[in-house]
């Protein structure tokens, strides 16, 4: 069951009863009015009908000799005076009976008093000459009089059944109306909690959109109260959330790119190292060329080493870090590529030709080293079998061309995301993780320049590091 229709069902039964306990309390107060004044005026007409009764039949009682006339003198001036819903009493017996009832009175007049203080409890002078009675589901207020001089007394009754019927109406009404003002309330109180906790349901969805994985969303609430700063709070929390779930990513890319970069680097060399020992295994060379053999081997694995280095520098290094840097021979550079790619490039039959145009550049060996066999690793994976790749070298840059399948210009922006593969059943098929450009783009970051990409489907690309002062 929601909150608001808990709070709309409680408000909602709370002021029925508190209705029903004033309306019955009410109804009480007014019954108890209706029968004051009921009361007081048949005691009052009583009271004057008896005074009267009393002073017409004394008038002529002092002529009358017989008893017998007397009490017909009596039920005369009786009949007179009060012509219904009344009983004359004389001398222990009933005179004369113009109700439709037959009284005890006499068994009665000494619980008089009790009987009608228990019943009603007002007009306390009346108290001993009044009581009620209920007879054939009716109500009957008893009034009775009596005369201390002559020893008549009068009986009189009024139903009063009208009262109770009207007040258990009353009731019923007020009943109903406060059922129907009840659920007026519990309709108002459910728009208004509705209303009030909507800020608390737009809570609820953020966070559900936040656990399923969307932490940029945020709840915009413009009130001032306290469901304002809730949501200022939730804000906050989900602000500090989402800077160490994207913590947590960034570490993690960092991790899969360097173990991806140490694999894609680690390829070629080992490449290089395993056919030189196969090569020393199976073959009886010179004493030269297995000294340079070994050499090469062991000028590798020291290579391989200062890489793995250097690729947790590329990941780890921000904007404000650089690289040492010092002069090196192009043409050193360029016969220790080709030497490094050799076998792959035997392996497809290319040719690649070597330009430069400058002796010597600024930068780190190793890193460039790397720049470039992964491109040219590239160009020959985009190559056809007996193509031509273009290495050169200018005051502009380092550029590498090949005669391949060319880039979709749609693909150009894509393709130094790590990871990233334009052909990727080839890339795979060919042990490609889409490094080789993501790595590239960031040596020549490093070194102060940019990567630029020219290429068109069917006609070729080009790729290098153009310096940033060219």
């Amino acid at each position: 069951m929601k909150l608001s229709a808990k709070i709309s069902a409680a408000a909602a039964g709370l002021l029925l009863l508190l209705s029903q306990v004033f309306a019955a309390w009410n109804l009480w107060e007014t019954t108890r009015q209706i029968l004051e004044n009921t009361v007081r005026l048949e005691w009052e007409k009583l009271s004057s009908d008896g005074t009267e009764f009393e002073s017409k039949w004394k008038e002529q009682e002092k002529y009358i000799e017989d008893e017998r006339v007397k009490e017909q003198w009596a039920v005369a001036v009786f009949r007179d005076i009060c012509k219904v819903n009344s009983v004359l009493y004389g001398r222990e017996k009933e005179l004369a009976n113009t109700t439709p009832y037959e009284f005890d009175a006499e068994g009665k007049i000494s619980s008089f008093g009790e009987r009608y203080d228990k019943a009603l409890g007002i007009f306390k002078e009346a108290q001993s000459h009044l009581f009620l009675e209920e007879i054939s589901g009716k109500h009957l207020l008893i009034c009775y009089w009596q005369s201390e001089d002559t020893g008549f007394r009068i009986l009189r009754y009024r139903d009063i059944s009208d009262i109770y019927a009207d007040s258990w109406a009353l009731f019923l009404r007020g009943a109903a109306v406060s059922l129907t003002l009840a659920l007026l309330l519990v309709g108002a109180v459910t728009l208004i909690l509705r209303r009030i906790l909507k800020p608390f349901y737009r809570l609820r969805e953020a966070a559900n959109v936040i656990a399923d994985g969307n932490y940029g969303e945020r709840v915009l609430c413009t009130s001032r109260d306290e469901v304002g700063e809730v949501s200022e709070s939730f804000n906050r929390m989900a602000d500090r959330v989402q800077e160490h779930v994207y913590a947590l990513s960034e570490a993690n890319e960092k991790q899969r790119q360097l173990l991806g970069a140490l694999s894609h680097e680690l390829k070629t060399p080992m490449t290089a190292i395993q056919g030189y020992a196969e090569l020393l295994q199976k073959v009886e060379l010179s004493p030269e060329r297995r000294t340079n053999a070994l050499a090469y081997i062991e000028e590798e694995c020291k290579r391989l080493s200062r890489l793995s280095v250097k690729m947790l520098q590329i990941v780890e290094l921000s904007d404000e870090e650089s690289i040492e840097k010092r002069s090196i021979s192009v043409a050193e550079l360029f016969a220790k590529a080709e030497k490094l790619i050799f076998r792959r490039l035997q392996e497809k039959r290319l040719f690649l030709k070597i330009q430069a145009d400058v002796q010597e550049i600024e930068g780190d060996e190793d890193l460039l080293l790397s720049f470039i066999t992964n491109l040219i690793d590239n160009a020959a994976k985009a190559s056809r079998e007996g193509g031509t790749l273009w290495l050169t070298a200018a005051r502009e840059g380092i550029f590498v061309r090949d005669e391949g399948c060319g880039i979709p210009e749609a693909e150009i922006r894509h393709i130094t995301e790590p990871f990233y593969m334009v052909d990727k059943s080839r890339s795979r098929k060919e042990g490609g993780a889409g490094l080789g450009l993501a790595l590239c783009s960031q040596i020549a970051r490093l070194h102060g320049g940019e990567l630029i990409i020219e290429s068109a489907p069917g006609e070729g690309s080009m790729i290098g590091l153009r310096w940033g002062n060219s």
